[in-house]
């Protein structure tokens, strides 16, 4: 029993792989006809003009599909029409065309390139530049965007042309007149030169400025922050090279002082400042540059403004420049004087100043230093004006003390 049951089970095995077998047989030549019909054009023409010929519903079915000479001459209506419309027309019809049935699409050009083929190039470049330009919206955005971008580089532009005083009142009128006030400001001083952020962003209040640097780039926020260091390294040097000029005589300043060669304006207003205003104005006063000693002055005041939002220094400055630049005036005169006398007199003069010297002038500074102006400083002055030849003959005809008390006073640093 148990053989006949395991018989029967084999049979049945038999049987349903052949089944399997035989559906596979039939079904892949309809799998592939099928699939010939529906992606090869020319199979599917030849299939619907051979079943249109059986009778019935069968062959109207397939008999309603245009046959190839149809298809064609509907092509054919397509590709005049689109040859004989504007070519900014026909591209927009053929972009629709394509988006709809690329096939279709793909006869259309055939035809048009056999009838017209300059046309029809001018056609598809227009079509292959369309194809590659973004989406109409993200065109737009990007349009908007770079709009935004240039507006933003024109202010970042006007804010560095600008003096720091009126950029400082721009940034903080741009804070105050909204509430994303920092976020905006940090949009342009992005677009900024970071040594010119920093001129401007250090001289706002630290809230302010801490604000500002956190709505920065991490790179323009870096690179503003080093321009800082480099600054306040710079500064630190001036300062120490002004006490050194400090124990220089003014006539020898102004070579190096009286011009931007060795430094730059922006680096003399500070030794000017680390200097003081009485020696400023001194070395200041042998300059005949009149444009560069004003270039100087208002960089001082302007970073006083800046600093501490008074200017105490330059009114000094000006005063001392004017004491030491009358002086000089009044030394330059009676040089030219002495020039035009003989040696014996001029000694004569000198040693009556000297001897008979009169109290010495005063002028007093708002910060409390003064100037003293001495017949002794006069006499100093109008002997190192001389030459050496002409200095030497008036030392020689003085009195022997105060010879000696001269050759000692010249021989140290004029102060």
């Amino acid at each position: 029993m148990a053989e006949q049951d395991q018989g029967k089970e084999v049979k049945k095995k038999k049987s349903g792989g052949c089944l399997v077998v035989l559906l596979v047989l039939l079904l892949t030549p309809i799998l592939v006809v099928g699939a010939l019909y529906i992606f090869n054009k020319d199979f599917n023409l030849s299939v619907n003009s051979l079943m249109s010929n059986v009778p019935g519903p069968v062959g109207s079915y397939f008999g309603s599909f245009p046959t190839r000479e149809e298809e064609q001459a509907q092509i054919r209506v397509i590709s005049d029409y689109m040859l004989s419309i504007e070519e900014s027309r026909a591209v927009d019809k053929l972009m629709v065309l394509m988006t709809e049935d690329k096939g279709a699409y793909d006869e259309v050009i055939k035809d048009m390139l056999r009838t017209n083929p300059n046309k029809t190039k001018n056609i598809l470049d227009s079509i292959r530049s369309l194809s590659v330009t973004s989406d109409v919206i993200i065109s737009t955005v990007d349009q908007i965007n770079q709009e935004k971008q240039n507006d933003l580089q024109d202010v970042a532009d006007y804010w560095a042309a600008l003096p720091t005083t009126s950029a400082i009142e721009e940034i903080n009128q741009m804070i105050a007149s909204s509430i994303n006030g920092y976020k905006s400001v940090a949009e342009i001083v992005d677009l900024m030169d970071p040594s010119i952020a920093e001129t401007i962003l250090y001289q706002l209040d630290s809230t302010d400025l801490n604000k500002i640097m956190a709505n920065l780039t991490d790179a323009q926020a870096l690179a503003i922050k080093e321009a800082h260091m480099t600054v306040t390294r710079r500064d630190s040097d001036l300062e120490q090279m002004a006490t050194v000029f400090m124990g220089e005589d003014a006539a020898t300043l102004i070579q190096t002082l009286g011009n931007s060669q060795t430094y730059t304006v922006d680096e003399l207003a500070v030794i000017y400042k680390a200097m003081g205003a009485k020696k400023a104005g001194e070395v200041l006063a042998k300059s005949t540059d009149d444009t560069f000693v004003f270039n100087v002055i208002e960089k001082m005041k302007e970073n006083e403004l800046l600093n501490s939002g008074v200017d105490n220094l330059t009114s000094d400055v000006l005063k001392s420049l004017k004491v030491y630049k009358e002086f000089d005036d009044n030394v330059s005169e009676l040089v030219n004087v002495y020039d035009k006398m003989g040696t014996d007199k001029v000694a004569s003069i000198l040693q009556n100043m000297l001897l008979n010297a009169s109290p010495s002038q005063v002028y007093d500074l708002s910060n409390g230093d003064f100037i003293t102006i001495s017949d002794e400083k006069l006499v100093l002055d109008i002997l190192n004006s001389f030459s050496q030849t002409q200095k030497a003959d008036i030392l020689s005809l003085l009195d022997n003390t105060l010879s000696t008390e001269l050759t000692r006073m010249l021989a140290l640093p004029q102060n």
